[in-house]
C-alpha cells in the first residue's frame, strides 16, 4: 500500500516519534529513505503524507495546556493520519478523551493504534485512497513555531528541586517547556537517573550505567536560557 509513499511523522516532543519510526523499519517494513521525523526536513523537502503520533497516556489538563493544544491542532489540520503511541499503558478514560479530540478536529481522520511497541498484524500504512488531506507537504505546512533546545553540563543534582522548578516554571509562570531530557548524578539515588519529560508528562527511572551523564537539555518555545539556568543552578545547591 505504501510501497512508495514518503511519511514525515509529526506530534508534539516526546511523543515517541523515534520509536515509532524505528517501528515502521522493523515490522511494517518501511525504507529508511521513505519515513522521517519532523525535524530531519528541511524546508524545501516534501512527503506524501504527514502522520500525527499522540502519547495518549497524558491528556489536557487545564488552561496552562492551551498553547499545547493549539499547536496540536495545528499539526492534526494537516494530517493524513494518526498515531496513538503508549495504548498499553493509556487508562481507558485517556483513550477516550483522545478518540473523541481527533474525532471533534476531523470526523474522519483514520487512526491506527500502536499496542506494545507493535502495529496492528497486517497494518501497512494508511489507505491513500481513502485521505481527505491533500498530499505532497512541506516543513512549512505543519511546522508552525520554532521550537528552541538549550543543553546544560551539570554535576550531581537534587532530582526533587530539579522537577519542581521545571514544573513550576510552566504551571505558574506559563513557560512553554514541551521536552526536557537528562541523564545525571542525583543526591536522591545511588544509580544515573534519566529524565523524560514532555509538554504534560513527567518520567524519571534508572539509567544504563554506561550511558553519557551530567547533561540537561530543554526544549520549547519562547524559553529564556538565563531563567532555566537558575533553575538548574539551584538544583546543585544545598536546600
Amino acid at each position: 500500500m505504501i510501497e512508495k509513499t514518503t511519511v514525515c511523522l509529526t506530534g508534539l516532543p516526546g511523543s515517541g516519534k523515534h520509536r515509532i519510526k524505528q517501528i515502521l523499519l522493523e515490522q511494517v517494513g518501511l525504507k529508511s529513505e521513505q519515513v522521517f521525523i519532523d525535524s530531519e526536513l528541511s524546508e524545501t523537502d516534501r512527503v506524501d503524507q504527514l502522520w500525527c503520533v499522540i502519547d495518549i497516556r497524558p491528556t489536557f489538563k487545564g488552561l496552562q495546556d492551551q498553547d499545547v493544544e493549539t499547536y496540536l491542532k495545528a499539526l492534526i489540520e494537516n494530517s493524513s493520519g494518526v498515531i496513538f503511541n503508549f495504548s498499553e499503558a493509556a487508562d481507558l478514560d485517556s483513550q477516550s478523551f483522545w478518540s473523541r479530540w481527533v474525532r471533534q478536529q476531523c470526523t474522519d481522520m483514520p487512526i491506527v493504534r500502536v499496542l506494545n511497541q507493535r502495529f496492528p498484524d497486517g497494518w501497512s500504512g494508511f489507505d491513500s485512497s481513502k485521505l481527505s488531506r491533500p498530499a505532497h507537504f512541506k516543513k512549512a505546512d505543519f511546522v508552525k513555531s520554532s521550537l528552541k533546545t538549550f543543553e546544560f553540563e551539570v554535576g550531581t543534582v537534587y532530582l526533587d528541586h530539579l522537577l519542581l522548578g521545571l514544573d513550576s516554571s510552566k504551571q505558574n509562570l506559563g513557560m512553554k517547556i514541551w521536552r526536557v531530557q537528562a541523564v545525571i548524578d542525583t543526591f536522591e539515588y545511588d544509580n544515573l537517573v534519566a529524565v523524560e519529560g514532555s509538554a504534560n508528562r513527567w518520567d524519571t527511572y534508572a539509567a544504563g550505567a554506561n550511558q553519557k551523564s551530567g547533561w540537561i537539555k530543554v526544549q520549547g518555545i519562547d524559553l529564556e536560557s538565563a531563567w532555566l539556568e537558575e533553575i538548574i543552578q539551584a538544583s546543585l545547591l544545598m536546600p
